[in-house]
């Protein structure tokens, strides 16, 4: 596999050849140290608001993070339990600093999961979401508008450091277009994008132990819009292999793989890539269903794609 792991061990020096996937470093003062804390004008009633505003906006955001983390762990959905501690994290990590000079902002009070709508959870996760990123925008805007060159440099930090691969809406259904697409129009916006997106996917391979991540990111990026703005597009099938691909490889998105590899064969069933192969490589080995890698094992013999052998093998281990 392609996918590289970071690990604390490895040495700083192959950490670097490695091309782990890291957001942006921090922002830095004119010195060069960290920046820790940054001064809001308390004399600017604009600069205030805006601050405030975005920090009850990323206080909220969290604190609804939190509960869907409770609630799955409640629940014992392991899957979307993880997806939310990734996106808290996320969040957690964009930005690096704490502005001062204004009020305290405290999370809502806790609230009892007992008979809770999960979908009402979510609902209010991605509402959050939402509010956070336009209330960043704002801050962005006005330190734009003010020509405070600095404190605009930290608001758009914040923005490049939160990956938006690593934000869910948590039904896959929400997420994935659904499986009645038909790949049927040759329509050049989409072949464009697509495009794009593949030389983005063939260029960020690199070399051996060189995959750049952030051209991943655009590539996946890129065919995602693709297909949501051209469902009919010819191109569509192929795009979702190549999503799966991209998810699989670097990013360890493996729930969100196996779907689009699905949707990959539903969009068309002759596609010519070994989407049920690396489908079943992915249920056998990291999501350690035998019975789906079975089954998938076989479609891939029967579909003549990819190492045809190597299913064959280990459809036998599987099943001796």
């Amino acid at each position: 596999m392609r996918r590289i792991l970071c690990s604390a061990i490895v040495l700083v020096v192959v950490t670097v050849l490695l091309g782990c996937d890291r957001p942006p470093p921090p922002p830095r003062t004119a010195e060069g140290g960290v920046v820790r804390s940054v001064a809001v004008n308390q004399d600017n009633p604009d600069e205030v608001g805006v601050v405030t505003d975005y920090e009850t906006a990323r206080v909220h955001y969290e604190f609804r993070l939190e509960v869907l983390e409770r609630y799955y762990r409640r629940t014992g959905k392991v899957d979307k339990l993880r997806w939310a501690q990734r996106e808290r994290q996320n969040l957690e990590r964009a930005q690096t600093f704490e502005f001062e000079g204004t009020d305290d902002v405290l999370p809502p009070e806790g609230e009892p999961l007992a008979g809770a709508d999960e979908r009402m959870l979510v609902e209010q996760a991605v509402s959050a979401r939402r509010e956070y990123l336009q209330a960043l925008d704002a801050l962005a805007e006005h330190y734009e508008g003010t020509g405070e060159e600095f404190k605009l440099m930290l608001a758009n930090n914040i923005r490049e450091r939160f990956d938006p691969i690593r934000t869910y809406m948590y039904f896959l259904d929400a997420e994935i277009p659904p499986a009645d697409l038909t790949p049927a129009e040759l329509i050049p916006a989409a072949e464009q994008l697509f495009e794009e997106a593949y030389e983005l996917h063939r260029a960020g391979k690199g070399l051996p132990l060189m995959a750049d991540y952030d051209r991943q990111r655009q590539a996946l990026l890129k065919f995602l819009r693709m297909v949501r703005e051209y469902p009919s597009s010819e191109r569509i099938a192929e795009a979702a292999f190549y999503i799966a691909e991209i998810y699989k490889e670097y990013f360890n998105e493996n729930v969100r793989a196996a779907h689009w590899y699905q949707r990959a064969w539903q969009w068309d069933p002759g596609i010519d890539k070994p989407a049920y192969l690396q489908a079943a490589i992915l249920w056998d080995h990291r999501l350690h269903n035998k019975s789906r890698a079975v089954e998938l094992y076989r479609q891939a013999i029967r579909a003549g794609r990819g190492d045809v052998r190597y299913a064959r093998n280990r459809l036998a281990e599987l099943t001796e």
